[in-house]
Formats: C-alpha cells, structure tokens, sequence
C-alpha cells in the first residue's frame, strides 16, 4: 500500500467524527414526578399509591394530602427529573444546598419546602413547591357562586376557586389549551369567562362559550372550543396531542351525592358544524352537564383515572346524573334538531338526579376510594370538536346535595 492511501485511510475516522454533531446539553428543568418514601403509607395516606404523583409541566406546586388525624416528619424523597438536571433544596434557614434522591425533607406541620430545578445546560431553572397539607373531612353538600375568580398567572385567561375538595381547590376549564391556539385573545375572548352582574341575582355569573380556535386551531384539526368547567387536571401538554386524553376527571370525595341543582341559560350557536367545520343541517347544538362519581382503584389497589373519553363509559362508574339528551338505540350520542334539555335564553334552576349501579361502599367512601365528577360544557360535543361557534352556557349557583 502506497503511503499517500495509508494517510487517506488514516484520516477517515476524523472526518466521520467531524460530521457527528456533539448532542447539546439539554434545556429542561422540570420534575417530572415526584414520590414520599414511608414504611406503611396507609397510617398517612388513603392509598399506597397516594405517595405518588406525576407532575405536569404546567404546574409547579405540588401538594400531598394525608388523613386529617396523621402528621409527618422527616421523609425521604425522590424526584424524576428531565435529562440532565439537577435540584436543590432551599434549606430552612436559607440558601439551598444540592438534593440527592432518597434524603429526607422535613414535610412536618404542612412546612412548604422549595426545590430549585436547574437544567443539563445550568441556563435555566425552575422552582417547585412541595407541601404535605392534612385532609379536610368534607361536610357532604357543596356549594358554588363562581364569585371567586382571577386572571392566571400569564394575564391571559380566568380561573375560579372552588373548595378543598377539589384538586389544588380550583375549576379547571379548557382556556390553557385555547391560550395555544390563539395565543392574540384577550381574557374576555376565551371560551370560559365571567360575567360580573350577570348572575339570576344580579352576582357574578360563568358563560361558557363554543369559540373558534382560528388558523392554528385549523391546523391541527382541532377548530373550535366548548367552554368548558371541571373539576381534576388538564394537562395542557398533551393538549394538541390528545385533548381528551389530556383532560383528567374526578376529585376523591367521602360522600354519596344524590342529586345537583344548578341555575342556567343557554343560547344555541346560529349553526352546528362537524369536525373538519361543514355546516351539519337540522342539528341543534346543546350544552352538557353532569356529575359521576367511580371507584378510583382497582381490585388490585392500582389508581383508576378516568379521563375525557370515557368519563360517562368507564366500568368503575358507580353512580351518574346527566342533563338530558337524544340517544340513539346503542345508547350512543344522537345529533338532534329537537332537544329534549328544555334549557332556553331564561335563567331557570335544574335539578339533575343521581341514579347508582350500586350503593357506594360506606368503609371506601370514609377512605376516598371514590372520586367525584362535575363537567359543565357549551356544547355537548365540544370534546370532538364539533358544535356551533356562539353557542352560550351561562351557569351559577350550582349545588351537590349528599345522603
């Protein structure tokens, strides 16, 4: 072999190497789950899973509820964290200092300790809450005004408080999503909003209102919004990917609920339209409004979660009430030029009954093996994307009676 072809060859492993772009270091720096370490969780928590939670990239305060009559101290903690980060742990005295998985924190008398996230490339961070708070025995009945609301933390868009029984005691809605897809709304442009004198009573009112998500939204397949109220998580990470799948139902609750009240007005948008937006003739759009509640583990004691697609189908429903609708002979959804709701542009109360499978179970429901449902919606299709944009749901005074 010549001397010139041994260089040649001699040179091939640098100039592969020189085409390999080193991976950059990565830029998150998020917890992406976070989980309490004891030696029997039940004396604390209602289940074992309970010392587990998955932290969604929206939400950076994170809460632990443990029986009312239980207390903690020095826990040993884990956290999953995005490739490459690092965490620190805000010490009590100030300043924070390195956390390694598996130390203990003191979680004792409901103390909030702070963790700082810093990501692979140490150009970003992020801080997180953690608080263990003891479980506030609910009363049974429950009561809503909807007085209590706020722009989020991006001025974008409304939020309403709710009470402690649900999760992180606020009313989840769909305007998260709606902020991605038309990012140029103003509050009052989004499909959940309220309605200052607006109520019966002349007291803060909701509207919830079908909206057209523009060219984004057209994009994705995805072009119009139902306003929407809830109670559990969205998670608005996963929004475009799976908007029903994103959308996580249900608060534990330790009473059997019997019937809901609640005041309304509705407004039919001018046509109904499919998902791809044709004009669906003789269809009357029609809103939605009901109340599950589920068994929330299985036999087997692993967490049952119903989510958007099958919060009305899920086998682990014990007990449900629905405003009513059409239904096909299937039982599936009916599209209807005539609905049955009798809901009108008048304030009137409803009352939606509560019918059960079974008896809820007094020993699980005492240990919040049962998770409650609300979901309030402008069209009753929404989570499909279709219906017809304008259409308004104006709700107040909403109210769960219990046994």
């Amino acid at each position: 072999m010549k001397l010139t072809e041994i260089a040649a060859l001699a040179s091939v492993p640098f100039l592969v190497a020189s085409c390999i772009q080193k991976e950059e270091p990565n830029t998150e720096c998020d917890i992406e789950a976070i989980s309490l370490h004891l030696d029997r969780p039940t004396e604390c928590f209602f289940h074992d899973y309970d010392t587990l939670q998955a932290v969604i990239p929206a939400d950076s305060i994170i809460t632990f509820n443990i029986r009312s009559y239980a207390d903690v101290g020095l826990v040993p903690v884990t956290l999953r964290l995005t490739q490459g980060a690092s965490a620190f742990l805000t010490k009590v005295g100030g300043g924070e200092e390195p956390f390694v998985n598996g130390s203990p924190v003191d979680l004792s008398e409901e103390k909030e300790r702070r963790f700082r996230i810093v990501s692979e490339d140490k150009m970003w961070s992020r801080t997180y809450r953690l608080t263990v708070k003891h479980d506030k025995p609910s009363e049974g009945n429950l009561s809503f005004d909807f007085e209590e609301y706020e722009l989020d933390a991006s001025g974008k868009y409304y939020v309403w408080k709710a009470c402690d029984v649900f999760t992180d005691g606020m009313w989840k809605n769909g305007n998260p999503g709606f902020k991605i897809s038309k990012s140029s709304a103003q509050p009052m442009e989004y499909p959940s909003t309220p309605v200052a004198g607006g109520g019966p009573d002349g007291s803060a009112c909701v509207k919830l209102e079908t909206c057209d998500t523009g060219p984004f939204g057209k994009m994705v397949n995805m072009r119009l919004a139902s306003g929407s109220m809830f109670n559990g998580i969205f998670d608005v990470s996963n929004a475009l990917k799976d908007a029903r799948k994103a959308t996580l139902m249900g608060s534990p609750f330790t009473s059997k609920p019997e019937q809901m009240r609640v005041w309304v007005r509705y407004e039919p948008g001018s046509f109904f339209q499919d998902v791809a937006a044709n004009p669906v003739e003789g269809i009357v759009d029609e809103p939605d409004i009901y109340v599950v509640l589920y068994r929330n583990e299985d036999p087997l004691g692993a967490k049952v979660q119903i989510d958007g697609d099958d919060v009305l189908t899920n086998p682990y429903i014990i007990g449900k009430g629905r405003l009513p609708h059409n239904y096909n002979a299937d039982g599936s959804d009916k599209l209807s030029g005539t609905p049955i709701h009798g809901l009108t542009d008048q304030w009137q109360e409803i009352t939606i009954p509560i019918t059960y499978s079974e008896e809820p179970d007094e020993t699980i429901l005492k240990n919040k093996g049962y998770s409650l449902v609300f979901s309030i919606a402008s069209s009753w299709q929404g989570g499909f994307f279709m219906g017809a944009v304008g259409s308004k749901l104006y709700i107040d005074k909403l109210r769960l009676f219990c046994d």
